[in-house]
């Protein structure tokens, strides 16, 4: 089995026992460790093996205890990029510069909220003002990426199209050493100064700091920076995201974050470095946010944050201020992420795709990997789990949607995957009974369910 046999999901009732035993056997452990320096990539030196090793049985048995508390958590761990990483090599992907914000903080304009305003009881604007999940690569630059976030959500919502701007523009041009943290004020303060900044597309991140040519056309067309607010607390943050757009939010990480899964993440108390991230939705049970670890990383490069300020998440709140150029922006409208990958494959085929040159080895398994790793095959092989056709990828399909498996229990996600033709999903949308979508989405001819936003 592949590494992500370890990801545990609740309809991989044997994967919980699978972790335990690697803790206890040492053959079990070592094949486990073997596969996931497969399933990451990793090449270590032969004098460095031991201590990658050490670190991934520390992550594991972290992993076990938290995970096996059942209903006292509301978000579960994995083992994911970060299992065999030092707590010095994981504080590279983070890089907010808290000091700096708090000594900013005096300086900036407070984001006004509106009298007697009655918010929605929710917001999400993933699939209208939020670009595809980034990576930022192991440099400190999450304060870009998440100051660029609430540009390009300003962008859209303030009236132009919505487009990726290019952090590797701002990591150039920005502050020194800019792979080693900053503060997102620095961010609107520079575009406020240059008055400029180019397409992502014409200037690609590389998660290096090259030289300040400015050398791409200018991509900031319909607007320029001004400054930038600030919306503090979870009324003003709730307020700000329901009617402006995105914010830029930063927050404490606790060591345990590194090893989010999914749900809703909570601590009393979080001390540990400073990370930047893009505040993108909420609920009346929680925040939405868009990180910049890659789609693979938590619930495809999003992760869900208990409200009450969780680690600080809502001290501040951060978004340009605007004013029109008096030009239009004629580019593409490029659609908005939904949640799904960070792949330059077209929306529309994004669930036929391979990520892996081993998709079609691991699906063709008896038992295949579709049904007994669904979490990371639903990430990375939906072609070979011919997630395009209508097929069961399990043999007991028929006897689990007879158990009511299809619609409760806590096996719907895993059912909608592997248990397509079982299920009645093919072509359908998992957000209601007989193929109706979900709201915010319309149905098309072929079945499909789309963005409200979006053209069939």
């Amino acid at each position: 089995m592949i590494f992500f046999v370890l990801l545990i999901g609740a309809a991989s009732a044997a994967a919980p026992g699978l972790l335990q035993s690697a803790l206890s056997n040492p053959a079990v452990f070592t094949k486990l460790f073997s596969e996931y320096g497969v399933a990451q990539d990793r090449h270590y030196l032969a004098q460095e093996r031991r201590l990658r090793a050490g670190l991934f049985r520390q992550t594991l048995k972290e992993v076990v205890e938290h995970n096996g508390v059942g209903d006292r958590e509301d978000w579960v761990m994995e083992l994911n990029m970060f299992a065999d990483m030092t707590e010095e090599e994981k504080a590279g992907y983070t890089g907010f510069n808290a000091s700096q914000a708090l000594e900013s903080l005096g300086d900036v304009e407070e984001a006004v909220v509106p009298q007697y305003l009655s918010n929605p009881s929710s917001k999400d604007w993933r699939g209208v003002a939020v670009t595809k999940v980034k990576d930022q690569k192991s440099c400190g630059s999450c304060w870009i990426f998440s100051g660029f976030g609430a540009l390009e959500g300003h962008y859209k919502t303030q009236g132009s199209i919505l487009k990726s701007f290019s952090e590797q523009e701002g990591l150039n041009c920005i502050q020194r050493n800019g792979c080693k943290g900053g503060f997102m004020g620095k961010v609107f303060d520079w575009l406020k100064k240059s008055n400029r900044v180019g397409a992502m597309k014409d200037l690609p991140y590389s998660g290096r700091q090259g030289s300040c040519s400015g050398n791409s056309q200018n991509a900031l067309i319909a607007f320029r920076v001004t400054g930038y607010s600030n919306a503090r607390g979870d009324s003003g943050h709730v307020t700000a995201l329901a009617t402006k757009g995105p914010l830029s939010v930063g927050y404490s990480v606790a060591s345990d974050f590194f090893k989010y899964k999914g749900g809703v993440y909570r601590r009393s108390s979080c001390s540990g470095g400073g990370h930047a991230v893009t505040s993108v939705g909420y609920t009346a049970d929680y925040f939405r946010m868009k990180n910049s670890w890659g789609a693979r990383w938590g619930e495809s490069g999003y992760f869900r944050i208990g409200r009450g300020n969780v680690c600080g998440i809502t001290n501040m709140g951060f978004a340009p201020t605007f004013q029109s150029t008096g030009q239009t922006d004629n580019g593409t409208d490029e659609g908005g992420d939904d949640g799904g990958d960070d792949g330059g494959d077209d929306d529309n085929n994004k669930t036929c795709t391979d990520n892996h040159s081993r998709c079609s080895e691991w699906a063709g398994r008896n038992p295949s990997e579709c049904a007994e790793n669904w979490t990371y095959m639903k990430s990375n092989c939906q072609k070979s789990c011919q997630q395009c056709g209508c097929q069961d990828m399990s043999a007991k399909c028929g006897g689990w949607k007879a158990k009511g498996y299809c619609g409760s229990g806590g096996y719907v996600d895993y059912m909608n995957f592997v248990c397509r033709k079982s299920c009645d999903k093919c072509g359908k949308d998992d957000g209601g009974d007989g193929g109706d979508c979900q709201e915010g989405f319309k149905k098309c001819p072929d079945g499909s369910c789309k963005h409200e936003h979006w053209d069939c």
